[in-house]
């Protein structure tokens, strides 16, 4: 996939922050931990935009069919 201003291959701290919904230091814990694979270009931590969907992925339970717990589950809301 060809990079494009509006997807950039490396991504920032603060763009895997704003993506993850995560805080400053949560991004950098999780690159110590080596959780998201990083290149440090000179003093400067990027992020792979590949790495950190594969993080997603990787992180994504899959949703349960009956999430209420009973597939009797009926919204009243509204009901008189």
């Amino acid at each position: 996939m060809p990079e494009t201003k509006a997807t950039p291959m490396l991504l920032t701290a603060r763009e895997v922050r704003v993506r993850l919904r995560l805080g400053r230091n949560s991004v950098y814990e999780l690159a110590k931990k080596r959780e998201i694979t990083t290149v440090k270009i000179g003093a400067k931590v990027l992020f792979p935009q590949d790495e950190v969907e594969a993080f997603i992925r990787r992180k994504t339970v899959p949703a349960k069919r009956n999430f209420f717990g009973s597939h009797r589950y009926q919204d009243n809301r509204g009901a008189a």
